[in-house]
């Protein structure tokens, strides 16, 4: 079997990386996102049979609430986090606890690609050794980390955030009377949702939010590189950082060239996201779709500010 074969339950299994446990079907139909300047939620029904859109919402963080970091917690104003949560998951009909699935900003999980070699399940001496490998190139010390990997052919894909980083999200929603079960970053929520349209060739999915923007390369669906750069979120900054991206890709990765590029811009307007990527490039752009496992077409402000949500909770459609 090929390695695009593969990669979709690949990155199922990667992206229950901090579960604490194998994750088991069902999936909660309830999917929380924290952005740098906002909280999300996206929750499904069962509707005869098949999943439908039960209710989406967006509230806005005040300043000093939320400082996204993947050294120390980022949950700076406990109090108010909590009313946030609160009134985002109010206006989708879920204060009732139970069951939830947390996306976290991509800047408070260091992801990366590493050799596989020598990883053999997921048993001990295999967390031994990502850990050794990762290890410096971690802010943090990896041994009070949690970490998660899955590997595709050559290489692994690991997800690593620190226990305190964390724990300041899951306290927030356990006071509420949740359960946090599946965590995960919003690129890797949305690769995955790529990875379930199962199309060939090159692609480049950029994740635009305000104070950061993430680029990953994924030839048929496999990520070939991971890129998070904190800070870079204004207009000129991406656009040099894409430039950059693609510089690498055509010289260092002997691209072939891209199929299409995929933005999830909750930074600026869609628009203005894709007049600015598409400088200098011959790929299609397109909005992030997060509602078309659905059959819904939308991809405005409105469904990119719940977009890693949503991409989570519909892993339940695919």
């Amino acid at each position: 079997m090929s390695l695009g074969g593969q990669l979709q339950p690949a990155l199922r299994r990667a992206s229950r990386w901090l579960s604490g446990a194998l994750f088991q079907p069902p999936l909660p139909l309830l999917a929380v996102e924290v952005r740098p300047r906002a909280v999300a939620a996206v929750r499904l029904v069962a509707e005869k049979g098949r999943l439908a859109l039960g209710a989406a919402a967006s509230v806005e963080l005040q300043p000093g609430v939320v400082s996204v970091s993947l050294t120390k917690s980022n949950v700076l104003d406990a109090g108010a986090f909590s009313a946030a949560l609160r009134t985002v998951l109010e206006r989708v009909g879920a204060l009732e606890g139970g069951a939830v699935s947390l996306v976290l900003p991509d800047p408070a999980v260091r992801v990366a690609l590493i050799p596989a070699a020598g990883l053999r399940g997921h048993g001990r001496d295999a967390q031994e050794i990502v850990r050794f490998r990762m290890h410096k190139a971690l802010p943090f010390d990896v041994r009070d980390a949690r970490l998660a990997w899955e590997t595709a052919g050559e290489q692994a894909l690991v997800a690593v955030a620190p226990e305190a980083v964390v724990r300041g999200y899951e306290e927030a929603l356990e006071g509420l009377g949740f359960e946090v079960g599946l965590i995960e970053p919003a690129s890797l929520a949305l690769a995955d949702a790529l990875a379930a349209e199962a199309a060939a060739g090159d692609r480049l999915l950029v994740n635009w939010d305000e104070d950061y923007v993430s680029f990953m390369l994924l030839r048929d669906g496999r990520p070939l590189l991971i890129r998070t750069l904190p800070g870079e979120s204004g207009a000129e900054a991406v656009a040099r950082q894409a430039a950059g991206t693609l510089q690498f890709y055509a010289e260092r990765l002997a691209g072939p060239g891209l199929c299409g590029v995929v933005v999830r811009s909750a930074a600026v307007s869609g628009d203005e996201a894709l007049a600015l990527l598409g400088r200098g490039s011959a790929a299609a752009l397109r909005l992030f779709a997060p509602w078309a496992a659905l059959g819904i077409d939308e991809s405005g402000a409105a469904a990119q500010a719940v977009a890693g949500a949503a991409a989570c909770a519909l892993r339940r459609a695919a």
